[in-house]
């Protein structure tokens, strides 16, 4: 489909703890075509924290962005809703977009009164719905309802898809993309190449050139399973595997994570290392990655450990199936059962040949089906086809 012309897009989100939306979108502005697409980011941010790792990015990729405050108090703002979406209009009544390209469930819930006030047309991707209360339930309700609305929707996975949006919104309107990564050059020898970074961060971890370094790298969420990857580490502990976890990210149940590892006795098994810019680092110091989420998309954080030829394991949930050959080029396992966990784990300690074979397989799928270039090539042909319908 050819351009007529370069076209202006609303790249609409709430980037907060980083996580996969918000690597996503930086894959996504890092690799557009820039010649044909002129991309402002419109962000829905928390005033009080000081720190953001995204719009950090934004600012070093320069674009032109602009910032919404969700609430001018950490206890909240009685009217801030109504305040975001004036504040939104505004913003894009101004800008003379061709497009509304919306991330999460806030971004959706304010881009669609938006939108539909200033004739533009809308367009969302659908990264998965978080768990957790009847609040979050009631957000996914009102998003899934108002995604109905909408004039195109990308899903991130096939489950996402047949599980949730044909209920609302029409087949025809939703387009299935994938997540991508790119594959991290292994200069030389990946071994030694390996080896001279995880000196450094394994120490880190506190692991001996014999410890079995586990990772997991995500939000600190209920959905994503690292109670049951804590549980499994007891497990392996009591069953005389010599381990570490290294758990990457944050999130709203890390104390309660913390506390877990305590009860269970694995303290000095379980780092939480936090937030980490330098993800492909510490993916290097992994002999294996584990991913235990009760609910995924498809999960960029299991991208780009297989693209760092880290052996994984991962749960059969969502689109990870899509992702993962069982037994090929991963360990595909039940979520919500520390048991397979711990034997999965088990089976690759004890099978060097099969941990090697994984990932090296696993990087090679990654390089030949999930190339980032044709990814943003994908999500730019959305672009024009929804202007287009609009026209």
């Amino acid at each position: 489909m050819e351009l007529a012309k370069k076209y202006k897009i609303a790249y609409v989100l709430t980037p907060v703890t980083f996580g996969g939306l918000e690597k996503v979108s930086l894959n996504f502005l890092s690799h557009v075509d820039r010649e044909k697409f002129e991309i402002e980011p419109i962000m829905f941010l928390r005033p009080w924290e000081a720190e953001n790792f995204f719009t950090d990015e934004i600012r070093r990729l320069d674009f032109n962005s602009f910032s919404i405050p969700v609430s001018h108090s950490v206890n909240g703002e009685l009217l801030r809703v109504p305040r975001c979406l004036l504040q939104l209009k505004k913003i894009v009544g101004m800008g003379q977009y061709d497009l509304i390209h919306t991330h999460g469930y806030l971004a959706d819930l304010l881009g669609l009164p938006a939108a539909m006030i200033s004739g533009v047309p809308l367009l969302s991707t659908c990264h998965g719905f978080i768990q957790g209360g009847w609040k979050l339930s009631l957000y996914n309700q009102l998003d899934l309802k108002a995604l109905g609305r909408f004039d195109r929707v990308i899903a991130v996975s096939d489950s996402i898809r047949n599980d949730w949006l044909t209920k609302y919104v029409r087949p025809e309107r939703i387009k299935v993309i994938e997540n991508s990564t790119s594959c991290p050059e292994l200069r030389g020898n990946p071994g030694d190449n390996r080896s001279t970074v995880r000196e450094h961060y394994r120490k880190a971890a506190g692991a001996s050139p014999e410890t079995i370094v586990l990772g997991f790298s995500g939000r600190l969420s209920r959905e994503k399973g690292v109670a049951d990857l804590i549980i499994a580490v007891k497990l392996l502990t009591e069953s005389g595997v010599s381990i570490r976890l290294l758990v990457l990210g944050d999130g709203a149940r890390r104390a309660e994570l913390e506390a877990l590892a305590a009860a269970s006795g694995v303290t000095d098994k379980v780092l939480f290392a936090g937030f980490q810019a330098d993800i492909g680092n510490w993916l290097a110091a992994m002999d294996i990655f584990i991913l235990p989420s009760h609910t995924e998309g498809t999960p960029l954080a299991l991208l780009e450990a297989m693209a760092s030829a880290v052996p994984c394991i991962a749960t059969a949930v969502g689109g990870i199936p899509a992702v993962i050959d069982q037994h090929v080029d991963g360990i595909l396992i039940a979520p919500g059962k520390p048991d397979e966990i711990r034997d999965a784990v088990q089976l690759l300690v004890s099978d060097s040949v099969k941990r090697t074979a994984l990932a090296e397989k696993g990087r090679a799928k990654i390089a030949r089906q999930y190339n980032v270039r044709s990814w943003a090539r994908s999500i730019e042909q959305e672009y024009v086809r929804t202007i287009c319908l609009n026209h």
